[in-house]
């Protein structure tokens, strides 16, 4: 009986799984697409919560205790929460996953290019370019293989599978904005700079340094969006509507909701750029 016993802990330990930590949803697509199940992702800013806001429940640090890697990419919620996370497993490794990319201040591809960048945070919404997210699959990769290196060619295989699909879901945003008369596009939060900077597109975002914007702010962007023949405005489920919809009203523009924290990431950037593209 204990020699069963002990059988069914060793076979129970051989099929445990290595916990690995990220921050947003986009992030665990790029882990299972390349681990196909050899590892545990837990995202620890769920399904409708901002990464601006979110803070840590309780019931998570059990995860965080249990983890293996996190893999930061830079959203204010990994500041705001770094000490809870780290005072929960000390010996966490933590991997920026964007350490191959060279990020730029929020506002250096947003319509407000008065303000002062040199002290701003960087845009951390590199995953809504899909030429910066095979940087991020290859952060991931690495990761992966640190975790479980006798799983390394498998692992390796499954990247560059990712890596060609990714190629390709670019190749066709390509051509949907080159057939496009839209090149610029109105957006309550600058979530998509990289995105319009890959595809030579214009990004107008309605807040302000993450504030609501005031009249005189609003009166610009509304000429702005008038001489670029602006028809659509984007929102993110995360973000209020209530200036979006006065300028709807100005502009006699449609709103629409476009998520850059969907989780399936491959399905959700060909939905963006349609939509962006007015495909």
């Amino acid at each position: 009986m204990r020699k069963l016993l002990l059988l069914f802990v060793l076979f129970a330990f051989a099929l445990a799984k290595e916990t690995i930590l990220v921050s947003i949803a986009p992030q665990s697509f790029f882990v299972q697409q390349i681990a196909r199940g050899a590892v545990d992702v837990v995202t620890l800013v769920p399904p409708g919560a901002s990464p601006a806001t979110y803070s840590l429940r309780p019931s998570q640090l059990v995860a965080i205790k249990r983890a293996k890697i996190y893999l930061t990419i830079g959203v204010p919620f990994e500041k705001a929460q770094m000490e809870r996370i780290k005072s929960a497993n000390p010996a966490l490794p933590i991997v920026d996953s964007t350490k191959y990319i060279r990020k730029v201040p929020m506002q250096a591809h947003h319509h407000h290019a008065e303000h002062n960048q040199e002290h701003e945070d960087l845009d951390p919404h590199v995953w809504l370019a899909p030429n910066l997210a095979i940087e991020l699959a290859r952060t991931t990769l690495e990761a992966l293989i640190t975790l479980e290196p006798t799983k390394a060619e498998e692992f390796l295989h499954n990247y560059q599978n990712l890596v060609a699909k990714i190629a390709a879901i670019d190749a066709k945003i390509y051509a949907m904005i080159l057939r496009s008369k839209h090149k610029a596009f109105l957006v309550y939060h600058p979530s998509f700079g990289y995105f319009a900077r890959s595809y030579g597109l214009v990004q107008l975002a309605i807040e302000s340094e993450g504030k609501e914007p005031k009249m005189q702010e609003l009166a610009r962007l509304i000429q702005k969006a008038k001489k670029l023949d602006i028809k659509t405005i984007f929102i993110e489920p995360q973000f209020p509507k209530r200036s979006a919809k006065f300028l709807a009203v100005k502009l006699g523009a449609k709103i629409e909701v476009i998520d850059p924290l969907a989780p399936d990431w491959d399905e959700n950037i060909l939905k963006v750029a349609r939509a962006i593209a007015g495909d």
